[in-house]
């Protein structure tokens, strides 16, 4: 149970620095709101995984919870894989316009593989395009070598081409 107890702390210590950041008011450069352009803003709970053989992961081999407000997004995954716990933990400030998502990260941490947890608190910047597509948002954040999203009313596709599909539902 030593990494069930790693992965809350690790959940706990994201959520406690965007909560942090947002009171604070941090500015990292990422600019201000983007009152009139599009809207990502809400929660987001990982339904399930597709894998590129098919299989089909549900929790509890997969739970995952995105967080977007007007200015901080924080990201949290737990998998396993071929038998070993992996995790991913983003805090970072964010704009979105029609064009372009632009993000400063400024907590990173992973634990791949059942390798242990590494982490990145160095701020990264990076710019992505976007594409507005039927009524849809899409991007691949720059950063982390993350998925292509996806994101509409009711929720998000995160896919890593050759590596899985994942489905989130949008739930506020």
């Amino acid at each position: 149970m030593k990494t069930g107890h790693a992965f809350v702390a690790t959940l706990a210590l994201a959520s406690s620095a965007a909560m942090l950041c947002v009171g604070m008011g941090f500015g990292f450069g990422a600019g201000s709101p983007n009152s009139t352009g599009p809207t990502i803003e809400g929660t987001y709970m990982l339904e399930y995984r597709e894998t590129s053989d098919g299989k089909k992961m549900m929790a509890p081999e997969i739970v995952g919870m995105l967080s977007y407000s007007k200015t901080v997004r924080n990201f949290n995954v737990y998998w396993m894989s071929d038998g070993k716990p992996s995790s991913i933990s983003i805090v970072a400030k964010y704009t979105l316009s029609d064009k372009v998502y632009t993000e400063d990260c400024m907590y990173y941490a992973q634990n791949r593989d059942g390798k242990g947890i590494t982490y990145e608190t160095r701020v990264a910047h990076g710019v992505s395009p976007v594409t507005m597509k039927d009524g849809e948002i899409q991007f691949t954040p720059s950063l982390h070598g993350e998925p292509m999203l996806s994101i509409n009313k009711s929720g998000m596709i995160a896919t890593k081409t050759g590596a899985f599909t994942d489905h989130w539902k949008k739930m506020d």
